[in-house]
């Protein structure tokens, strides 16, 4: 087998939707690397939130394929997702990763994560020889010293949120119940505002710097010359957004479930903080490329930046992700660049055809054997191209929620809506078309997304065959 001295570097942009980067004159890091190397402008992310869309482009499969990720985590005893405090697992043990693959190769695997569900807990680290979690300094709660002196207090910590939210609902089992709603609606906000305060989820920085740190560090004092992947999740994008003083509710349940109303207002206030966010990672992003560059990493290398999922900003009714695949969810950036001799490579490419995220496994494992020599069109190119909602993550509270629903109306439409999004949504792609399929739910819907980009006109009633057989792909 031979042996490669390509580096491999991929950038995912957690939460970064396509529309917001295309086009965008304020990122001048993007912007450049979309004009001067190659960008997909139809890239598809394979799932609706983090742990999905990793786990399909680690292992190359399908979300509905991956039990751990496609479980019902909203059903009852399914709600403790929080890694650490159960250590939700991601992937099987037996699951064989890109990073596994890679060290056949030669290639030392790298992983700095600011996001808690990317780490060696969850399993979606499996084949990294180093992994960095940047998340535990920007993330009190997931602070590991401070999570094992609670396990400790709390009976291991796999029974801690369960503790907690039987003995709270037993206090308010003391309270009239005309005074649950307000009560419940209260200390809701309060928690998220203290959640939010504590880790920092309004700043503009969300561990962009330190990641960039430990980065320089690993590459100035731990370098082993080997070929590199070295992979990187940024969180800048997340929601809570910095809105300043702004009084946003930012609490997307409320919204969905009609307790806050998804008005102008409150939209454009939130996407205003999501594109500060945005411009800022920018920034760091162009100082990773700069460090990679000084510690002559891009002698030889193809860089590719991506996404997770998108995010939605009342569009459809929709607020963030972990949500049916709208284009504001399901469409992502994809941009790749080739470097020689610390410059880039100029490929100046465009490619519309519609390609999945998860491609990516395929494509650089074709770099490091020297089947190409670059990434250019080379995407594995698949007939139809899914994204795949299998249920929503924020499950924690279903049992909270079902216990108080009797008591509490706004509990109720919490519970409520979020059952209504706990089901899965396929959308398939080919070409232009996009179908949505409900399985059986309720009627599909056919969209032409070259044209009609809103999916604002269901063209399926004049489309049924080719809506057949895009809806036959999904099982296949």
């Amino acid at each position: 087998m031979t042996i490669m001295t390509k580096n491999l570097i991929i950038l995912l942009l957690d939460t970064v939707r396509a529309s917001d980067v295309m086009r965008n004159a304020s990122l001048k890091t993007l912007g450049g690397i979309a004009r001067n190397g190659t960008c997909y402008t139809h890239a598809i992310a394979p799932g609706t939130w983090t742990a999905p869309t990793h786990a399909s482009l680690f292992t190359d499969r399908r979300v509905s394929a991956i039990s751990q990720v496609s479980r019902n985590f909203l059903s009852n005893g399914t709600y403790k997702i929080d890694p650490w405090m159960v250590k939700t697992k991601f992937l099987g043990q037996d699951a064989e990763t890109m990073a596994q693959k890679l060290s056949a190769y030669g290639y030392e695997s790298t992983l700095l994560s600011n996001n808690p569900f990317v780490t060696s807990f969850t399993n979606l680290a499996m084949g990294f020889n180093s992994v960095h979690d940047v998340w535990k300094d920007s993330n009190v709660k997931y602070n590991k010293s401070l999570a094992n002196k609670l396990s400790v207090i709390l009976n291991n910590g796999a029974n801690a949120r369960a503790a907690m939210i039987n003995f709270g609902y037993y206090i308010t089992r003391i309270l009239p119940k005309f005074a649950m709603d307000p009560l419940y609606l209260h200390l809701r906000q309060k928690l998220n505002e203290g959640v939010s305060r504590a880790d920092g989820t309004h700043r503009l920085d969300r561990g962009a710097r330190s990641t960039n740190r430990l980065l320089n560090n690993y590459l100035t004092y731990k370098y082993n010359y080997k070929p590199q992947f070295i992979f990187i999740n940024y969180m800048e994008a997340h929601e809570n957004y910095p809105v300043g003083r702004k009084n946003v509710v930012q609490d997307k349940w409320l919204y969905l479930s009609g307790i806050e109303q998804m008005d102008g207002y409150a939209m454009n206030t939130l996407h205003k903080g999501y594109l500060k966010r945005l411009e800022y990672l920018d920034g760091e992003v162009g100082s990773t490329i700069g460090i990679l560059k000084k510690r002559g990493l891009l002698e030889d290398a193809t860089v590719m930046i991506t996404s997770d999922h998108g995010q939605s900003f009342g569009e459809h009714g929709m607020l963030y992700h972990s949500l049916p695949p709208y284009e504001g969810i399901s469409r992502v950036p994809l941009l790749a660049a080739n470097f020689k001799d610390g410059k880039m490579v100029r490929m100046k490419d465009t490619v519309d055809t519609p390609v999945s995220v998860s491609t990516l496994h395929e494509s650089v494992l074709d770099l490091a054997s020297g089947r190409f020599d670059y990434l250019d069109g080379n995407l594995r190119k698949s007939r139809y191209v899914v994204s795949e909602h299998t249920g929503i993550s924020e499950g924690w509270d279903e049992k909270l929620l079902r216990m108080l629903a009797p008591r509490s109306k706004s509990a109720a439409g919490i519970l409520r809506v979020k059952r209504q999004h706990n089901a899965k949504v396929t959308a398939v792609y080919k070409g232009e078309l996009k179908l949505m399929h409900y399985f059986g739910r309720k009627k599909d819907k056919l969209y032409d997304v070259g044209r009609d980009p809103e999916e604002s006109t269901n063209i399926i009633d004049k489309n049924r065959g080719i809506a057949m057989a895009m809806a036959g792909s999904i099982a296949n």
